[in-house]
Formats: structure tokens, C-alpha cells, sequence
């Protein structure tokens, strides 16, 4: 039986067959990175779904999302470089583990994590970098905000072992060491204000004194 894998507004498709998919040669991992997909037809998606765990759907542009509702023994999710996605299509995969949208304009994460958060509650792994709205180094974020960024995600995922590109269990630690070092050092910079004031009060603020000039006689 041949099908459609796609077929998009303009008329493009691209002809598979069900027969010509192995099972044992396809293993669970579907790679459809770079195809310039728009949607998914969804009787590939039924043949696929609950044979696939690992699905890569990278470089494409994918709009609607709710065709994974088929993949109901995915772990693994890749949307790299999906810059027009609608997050909210997402279907609710309680088995998935593995998150990437790497490079997908995303540009309000409260509104992007908790609806990944009520859409995939068990992640372990969640990789959003190279986004405008998501605080990184990348774009030279400031510290707070990475900081306070970190905590809204470790808060809304209780399983999550790491996010971006590094470990929670290393950062949880950190942020405790950012919040004193912050605290100190804005009672550093405070101290040493008053301190610059009170040398400066001491040595330019003194009360002024008549000062004895000792001139040599000449005669």
C-alpha cells in the first residue's frame, strides 16, 4: 500500500511505502532531520508512532504538533530549528525523557515551559539554547537572569538531571553559591562606599588649621 508521507499547501509530497519499512532494520530511532516537512500524514504517523522511541524532526517546519499523539513510546524528541512551531499543539507524552528545541524563536519561556512542563511531566533532559527569549550566556544574558531562569525550570520539572548545557544537581548547589556571592557582594560594595566616604570625610572634610611657615632669614 503506497501513501503520501506528506503533503503540504503547495502540492509537495514525498512517496513512501509500508512495506518497504523493516522493523527490525528501523530499530526505534526515525530520523526526519532536514526534509522540509510541514506537516504529517497521519497514516504514516500510526504506522511509525508506536513502533518509534527516538524521533528527530530537526531543520523542518513544523506548525502543528499534534500528530505525536500517535508516538505514545517516544523518549527522545528533537525540534531543532522549528521556528514556527505552536508549542500549545503539543500532545501529553508522560513517557518522554528527552527534550530539544534548540534554535526555534522562542521568545517567552514561562509560557513555553509550563506548557512543556503539563505536556511532558517525567523530562530528565531539556535543551532550549540559541532562543531570544531564553536567558543564556549566548546572549550574553545578565547573571540574575540565567539564575532565575534555571530555578523557574527545576521548579516546574521534579525529575529534571539537566538543563541546557549543564547539570541540575551542579547548578542547584551553584545557585545557593550565587545568591551568597551576590548578597556579599552587595554588602562588600556597601562597606566599602562607607569606607571611602569616611577617608574621605577624615582626610579632605578636617576642620582647617593655621599652618606655620618657617622662613629662612635673609639678613
Amino acid at each position: 500500500m503506497d501513501f503520501d508521507f506528506y503533503d503540504d499547501s503547495f502540492g509537495n509530497s514525498l512517496a513512501s511505502s509500508v512495506d518497504d519499512v523493516s522493523v527490525v532494520d528501523f530499530n526505534g530511532a526515525l530520523t526526519l532531520s532536514y526534509e522540509d516537512l510541514t506537516c504529517m500524514n497521519i497514516d504514516y504517523a500510526r504506522y511509525l508512532g508506536p513502533r518509534t522511541y527516538s524521533l528527530d524532526l530537526t531543520g523542518n517546519d513544523l506548525t502543528d504538533l499534534s500528530f505525536l499523539c500517535y508516538f505514545t513510546k517516544l523518549h527522545t524528541l528533537v525540534l531543532d530549528g522549528n521556528t514556527h512551531m505552536f508549542v500549545r499543539t503539543l500532545p501529553h507524552l508522560s513517557g518522554l525523557s528527552t527534550f530539544w528545541a534548540n534554535n526555534c524563536n522562542i521568545k517567552n519561556y514561562p509560557e513555553f515551559i509550563a506548557v512543556v512542563a503539563d505536556r511532558f511531566p517525567n523530562l530528565k533532559f531539556l535543551c532550549i539554547l540559541n532562543n531570544p527569549g531564553i536567558p543564556s550566556h549566548i546572549y550574553r544574558s545578565r547573571f540574575y537572569s540565567i539564575i532565575l531562569y534555571r530555578n523557574y525550570v527545576i521548579n516546574r520539572f521534579p525529575w529534571i538531571q539537566h538543563l541546557d548545557d549543564c547539570r541540575v544537581a551542579e547548578r542547584r548547589s551553584f545557585f545557593q553559591l550565587a545568591i551568597c556571592y551576590l548578597y556579599r557582594r552587595s554588602k562588600i560594595s556597601k562597606y566599602h562606599d562607607n569606607s571611602i566616604k569616611t577617608m574621605f570625610n577624615k582626610t579632605f572634610l578636617k576642620k582647617r588649621c593655621t599652618v606655620k611657615i618657617a622662613v629662612p632669614r635673609l639678613f
